[in-house]
């Protein structure tokens, strides 16, 4: 199995994981926005991380295999002269295999977020599902 390539941009939406069927979707959103990745010939790779309104972090993680699957670990840090100064949040996921018989199947990451550090009233710790589309 070789590694997939990641180089490109990304559309990220993340939600809130919530056990209520009736739950407000639009009340789950956790985050969103446009990740850019350039990976390195070894798997690793860099990015930014572009939520608008000048919410910006860099991200630089890595790509690799796992028996039949392809893992990927991302860690996105809060750019100084952004809000996002001092925010930390790591990433942990699968690239989703293509379906055999599947109609313009897009390159998508799924996987879980975590808040690495306290910023303002929100806490470290807060989990939540996210995937990742290629734009590309």
């Amino acid at each position: 199995m070789s590694l997939p390539n990641i180089n490109g941009n990304f559309v990220y939406r993340s939600l809130l994981n919530s056990t209520f069927i009736g739950e407000d979707f639009l009340k789950l959103k956790f985050g969103e926005g446009l990740m850019t990745l350039t990976q390195k010939g070894d798997g690793d790779f860099t990015g930014n991380f572009d939520m608008g309104d000048n919410y910006l972090m860099t991200l630089e993680g890595t790509i690799y295999e796992d028996g039949n699957t392809t893992g990927f670990k991302m860690r996105a840090i809060g750019v100084d002269t952004s809000p996002t100064k001092g925010w930390i949040y790591d990433y942990q996921g699968i690239v989703v295999p293509d379906w055999p018989n599947g109609i313009n199947q897009l390159l998508t990451v799924v996987g879980s977020v975590i808040r690495v550090v306290d910023h303002g009233t929100s806490k470290a710790g807060v989990t939540a599902t996210f995937y990742m589309v290629s734009r590309d």
